[in-house]
C-alpha cells in the first residue's frame, strides 16, 4: 500500500516539471538541490513508477508522470482552498455567533448590552438561544452544544476542556405580589416551608431547594413545595404576579415588575445569596475572532452593570 504523500514532496515536484530541471527547481524553492533530488527519488521509490526521464538536457514526464503532476496540482489547489477558507473563518468579524442563556439573562442582554454591541459589532449577527438549566446540569454541570459559540449558565461545565470565566454575580431573592404579602406575612426565610412556593426544575422540581443568609451570615438551604413547577422564571413570575405563590428569582429579572408594584420582596436584601454566572466557551486559540469579539464586549459592558444585578 502507497504511502501518503506530503504537500511538500508534491510542490518539489511540481517544481521540478515546471523548470524541467531539479537545479532550477531548488533555485526557485530556495532549497539545496540535494534535497531536491532526494525528494524526486524517494517519491519515485514510493510509488514503485518513473515521475520524470532523465535526459542530456533536462527532465521530461513520463506518461504517468503527467498523470502525477496534474493531479498534484490539483490537491496543491485544493489545499491552498482550505488554508485560506480557515483563515477567513478565524479571522473575519461577518458572520453568525449564537449565544446560550436562560432566557432570564436574555432579557437582561437585551435591555441593556446588546444594543450597544450591535452598534459596534455592525459586522455580527447574533443569534440568541434559550439555555434553561435542568436539574441534572445543577448536579453535573452545564451542557455545552455544538450549536452555541458561547454559553452563560448558573453552573460551570460538565466538560473539563471547556473554559468557564466568571461573567458576573447576581442578587437571587423571593417575591409576591402585595397582596400574598398582605394575608401571608413572612418574617424570617424558615417560614417559606409553610408557603405556597413556585419551583423551578434546574432547582429540584417539586422540591426545591432555595438558600438564604441566617441571621449570622451563613448559608441557609431551605426545602419548599408548591402546586407548579416552571422550566424558567417566566411564567413563575406570572403565576406569583397573580398571588398563587413566591417565586425565587433574581432581582435583575424583575426591574420591571418590582417597579410597578406588581410583586415585592418578601426578605430583607441582606438575607439573599448572590449567584455566580459563568461565561463558557472553548479554548481562545480555536475561537474565530467574531467569536472572541462577542465574548469581550460582553464581559467589557457586564463590568459597568454590577448596580443592576446586586
Amino acid at each position: 500500500m502507497l504511502k501518503d504523500f506530503k504537500m511538500d514532496e508534491l510542490r518539489i515536484l511540481c517544481a521540478i516539471a515546471e523548470t524541467a530541471s531539479v537545479s532550477r527547481a531548488a533555485q526557485r524553492l530556495n532549497m539545496p538541490q540535494s534535497n531536491v533530488s532526494r525528494t524526486l527519488t524517494s517519491v519515485e521509490r514510493k510509488v514503485g513508477l518513473a515521475i520524470f526521464l532523465r535526459t542530456a538536457r533536462e527532465l521530461v514526464r513520463t506518461e504517468f508522470g503527467e498523470q502525477f503532476i496534474h493531479a498534484s496540482r490539483a490537491v496543491l489547489e485544493q489545499h491552498e482552498q482550505l488554508i485560506n477558507l480557515a483563515d477567513r473563518y478565524k479571522n473575519t468579524l461577518q458572520g453568525v455567533v449564537t449565544l446560550g442563556a436562560p432566557i432570564g439573562i436574555h432579557q437582561f442582554l437585551g435591555r441593556y448590552i446588546l444594543p450597544a454591541l450591535r452598534k459596534t459589532l455592525p459586522e455580527l449577527q447574533i443569534n440568541l438561544v434559550t439555555r434553561n438549566a435542568s436539574e441534572r446540569e445543577q448536579k453535573y454541570g452545564a451542557i455545552f452544544n455544538s450549536d452555541c459559540d458561547l454559553l452563560i449558565s448558573p453552573f460551570k461545565p460538565q466538560n473539563e476542556n471547556l473554559i468557564a470565566r466568571p461573567f458576573t454575580r447576581f442578587r437571587t431573592g423571593v417575591f409576591a405580589s402585595p397582596d400574598y404579602l398582605a394575608q401571608h406575612p413572612i418574617a424570617e426565610p424558615e417560614a417559606l416551608v409553610d408557603h405556597e412556593c413556585i419551583t423551578l426544575r434546574m432547582l429540584g422540581g417539586s422540591d426545591n431547594i432555595w438558600t438564604f443568609k441566617s441571621k449570622n451570615g451563613e448559608p441557609l438551604n431551605l426545602t419548599v413545595k408548591g402546586g407548579f413547577v416552571c422550566d424558567n422564571t417566566l411564567p413563575a413570575v406570572e403565576l406569583a404576579k397573580l398571588g398563587m405563590g413566591i417565586v425565587y428569582a433574581p432581582y435583575y429579572s424583575l426591574a420591571t415588575e418590582l417597579a410597578a408594584g406588581q410583586l415585592v420582596p418578601c426578605l430583607k436584601k441582606e438575607r439573599c445569596i448572590d449567584l455566580q454566572a459563568w461565561l463558557i466557551f472553548q479554548r481562545r486559540d480555536i475561537l474565530p475572532l467574531r467569536v472572541q469579539a462577542l465574548l469581550d464586549g460582553l464581559s467589557a459592558h457586564i463590568k459597568n452593570l454590577s448596580h443592576l444585578l446586586l
